[in-house]
């Protein structure tokens, strides 16, 4: 009898092992699933966030431009306005920076205007421009805070020269082929010396640019 006692009171705790095992488990299942769920469900929300955002900033996106385009037609220079060139040699693909103060007739313009009296200084640049390799510029940026032009140079060394020539009343330098105006001075041939003016009238031959340099700032009043 007391051999059955032991073999029943084994079986009985074999079976409450088995129950707690089971207890556990179904916790730790049930437990899990909140978790999941809530790890699903934080997804969802960052993933209708992210579609609100990407919503808002396609809005914002097109509205924009047209935001910027009447800021730009309202917007003019002052003499705040800081004035960047951005210098660019053709030659080797040089660049160079340099920041000013806005010179004064570029001041309460705006950006179409600015652009004008850009190209109306590229096409009548000076003779200093001309020894610098100046071929053009054009406006990059434009704010009333800040305006970026960008200047293009060619520095490369000419093999031609050039001919001082007197044409219509008027000094001008022309290219080796005495056809094509390379620039004109606004100097008078009246100022020149006799025999200086009679070299020029026949076509005074300079081999560089230097050259005309010096010879037009000898007779420049």
């Amino acid at each position: 009898m007391r051999k059955g006692y032991k073999i029943g009171l084994f079986f009985v705790c074999i079976m409450i092992m088995v129950l707690v095992a089971v207890l556990v488990w179904k916790r730790h299942t049930m437990s899990g699933f909140p978790n999941e769920n809530a790890q699903n469900s934080d997804d969802m929300n960052k993933k209708a966030g992210a579609r609100n955002w990407e919503a808002q900033q396609d809005q914002q996106n097109e509205m924009y431009p047209q935001d910027l385009q009447a800021q730009s037609i309202n917007m003019v220079t002052t003499c705040d306005t800081i004035c960047v060139y951005e210098n660019i040699d053709k030659k080797d693909g040089a660049v160079s920076t340099e920041e000013r103060k806005l010179p004064a007739k570029y001041i309460g313009l705006t950006r179409e205007e600015l652009e004008a009296a850009l190209l109306q200084d590229s096409q009548t640049m000076t003779l200093e421009d001309k020894q610098k390799g100046f071929k053009s510029q054009h406006l990059e940026l434009f704010s009333s805070d800040r305006i970026k032009v960008l200047r293009i140079y060619d520095t490369s060394k000419e093999q031609a020269g050039f001919y001082i020539m007197e044409v219509d009343g008027e000094i001008g330098v022309y290219r080796e082929d005495k056809t094509t105006l390379y620039f004109r001075t606004g100097l008078n041939p009246k100022s020149l010396p006799a025999d200086v003016l009679n070299e020029v009238r026949e076509g005074k031959y300079m081999d560089t640019e230097l050259q005309v340099y010096h010879f037009l700032e000898s007779y420049s009043s």
